[in-house]
């Protein structure tokens, strides 16, 4: 269980990190596999990657009874290598009725390595509200990508996430910590500019750069074709570049560490 995403533009993050995934190889030579776990009521994500059935997901591995181990509600998308855990409408009512054992889902399975026979990277999409979801999701990573758009909420809610995070790490997942931070839609405005640098000022190097720049077709690409914005082309190739950066320098620097 290695990476999560929060805040404004998080679902666009979790896809395209997860395809970043599947362009980097195995030591064996294979393509690096990725799962993506949905954990928005939404379930944009789930959405997008078209999953071959939608009658299990996350919902049922986080059930107060009898709930499914997690290997058991991945499944096949339309996206080669990404597995997904569905989510939904449903997870709405789910969180209403998350005991402490299903908020321990998630981190009980990387700690066992449940999951390291069918996938080399497991990408949670967080939801946008903090609630029990979203610190599900938290106790089962182990590194935060937290996004945000270059405005003063987004700066507001990437401060909130960043301390939502720190409470977690303290009460419960004491290996959890941040990736970095993710500007996303990003233009050359003088508003997007001076957030930009008073995020550089309160976080440092953990502001990722280059930002992830805006364009108008991502929503076209994603929500519209269920396209990876590389594979889309056009002026979107920038916007994968980015997020394939991303994704191989914390790959990168994990392998460094081992």
């Amino acid at each position: 269980m290695g990476k999560g995403k929060g805040g404004a533009g998080c679902t666009t993050a979790s896809l395209e990190l997860a395809y970043a995934a599947t362009r980097r190889r195995r030591p064996d030579g294979q393509p690096r596999r990725a799962a993506v776990i949905d954990l928005d009521p939404q379930g944009n994500a789930t959405d997008v990657l078209e999953p071959n059935t939608r009658r299990i997901g996350i919902k049922d591995a986080l059930a107060p009874n009898d709930p499914l181990a997690l290997r058991d509600v991945l499944v096949p998308t339309m996206w080669p290598g990404v597995l997904v855990a569905a989510g939904g409408r449903f997870l709405a009512n789910r969180e209403a009725d998350l005991t402490a054992r299903g908020m321990a889902t998630l981190r009980q399975a990387r700690l066992s390595g449940e999951l390291s026979d069918l996938v080399d990277d497991v990408i949670v999409d967080l939801p946008k509200d903090v609630g029990k979801l979203s610190a599900t999701g938290l106790l089962g990573i182990e590194h935060l990508y937290i996004t945000a758009r270059p405005t003063i909420w987004g700066a507001q809610g990437a401060e909130e996430m960043r301390y939502t995070a720190g409470r977690i790490a303290q009460k419960g997942n004491p290996e959890l910590q941040i990736a970095g931070y993710i500007i996303a839609a990003y233009e050359e405005t003088s508003d997007a500019e001076r957030v930009h640098t008073e995020m550089r000022d309160r976080f440092g190097d953990l502001v990722q750069d280059p930002p992830v720049p805006r364009r108008a077709r991502v929503p076209e690409a994603l929500e519209s074709y269920h396209t990876p914005c590389r594979e889309y082309g056009g002026d979107l190739t920038d916007v994968a570049d980015v997020y394939q950066s991303l994704y191989d320098r914390l790959l990168d620097k994990g392998e460094e560490s081992r």
